[in-house]
């Protein structure tokens, strides 16, 4: 089997994380090899030895088979392969296969990532509609995440200045969440490229959005939160580009609402000041 092929199946063995996907992907690098037998990947990914006949029987079954199939038939990249993002490879724990939709050459340059709360401000909304333009007429590609708020209104702005711009997904390539009636999926897509490490198939899960966020984080070479409260995901994202040496910035806002909580708590521990695009601009690119 193929090094990418191997790395595609792997997603299929039940048990098997986005950890133990590193970890394998480092031992074959180690080791120099293209692919492991079943009894490698378990023990590698740490895989549960009750669990291990199941996951076994699975990846021999024909339903196996037939997912594999299909997903060689879709739009991947893997880390394996000279067209993978360059600064994605340098995180922590990277994505051993992106799926994509629209123009992968959109998420090899490091862009901005500008995230933020699901509950936008008129404030926040103010913000997104100042900064964005000045983005894109700079030519540097906004990265997000499709969700509500600051993330859709990034996407959205882009797009209407004629921008590319990045959604980041947590759910497979076939999901839109959350459902939209204009289907800004596929307009992001057909603008910029929309990429997923899951399966095509899956849908939203709690844990695939903190795990999706380390993806915006590796993609950028800015930061930027807007709005965010305490202990919300856009400050995981921010935690996770700190970790990834990236520039981090958060613009500030009043003491007394808690949408400038998480912001305001960023600048006190370190975070830039986001006061223009130009700042940005001129210091991260």
């Amino acid at each position: 089997m193929k090094q990418r092929d191997f790395l595609l199946w792997l997603l299929l063995v039940p048990g098997v994380g986005i950890v133990g996907r590193t970890h394998i992907w480092q031992y074959m690098i180690a080791h120099g090899v293209n692919e492991l037998s079943i009894n490698e990947v378990h023990q590698l990914a740490g895989v549960p030895v009750q669990q291990r006949a199941s996951s076994r029987a699975f990846c021999q079954s024909d339903v196996a088979r037939s997912q594999f199939e299909k997903l060689k038939m879709m739009d991947y990249v893997t880390i394996a392969d000279d067209d993978y993002p360059n600064w994605l490879a340098e995180i922590d724990c990277p994505p051993v296969v992106l799926f994509y939709k629209g123009n992968l050459s959109f998420a090899r340059y490091p862009g901005v990532a500008i995230v933020g709360t699901r509950e936008m401000s008129t404030y926040g909304e103010q913000i997104v509609k100042g900064f964005v333009p000045a983005f894109v007429e700079a030519g540097i590609i906004t990265i997000s995440g499709l969700a509500s708020g600051i993330d859709e209104a990034v996407h959205r702005e882009t797009l209407a200045h004629h921008g590319a711009t990045v959604g980041v997904i947590g759910t497979g390539l076939d999901v839109s969440y959350p459902r939209r009636r204009d289907s800004l999926q596929s307009k992001v897509a057909d603008a910029g490229v929309v990429v997923s490490e899951y399966l095509p198939w899956v849908g939203p899960a709690k844990h695939q959005f903190p795990e999706r966020n380390r993806i915006i984080a590796g993609l950028c070479a800015a930061c930027l939160v807007v709005e965010a409260k305490n202990r919300s995901g856009s400050l995981i994202t921010a935690d996770q580009a700190l970790a990834a040496n990236r520039d981090i910035y958060a613009v500030p806002g009043r003491i007394d609402t808690t949408l400038s909580s998480g912001t305001n708590a960023l600048i006190s521990a370190g975070a830039i000041p986001a006061l223009s695009p130009a700042d940005i601009i001129r210091n991260s690119f």
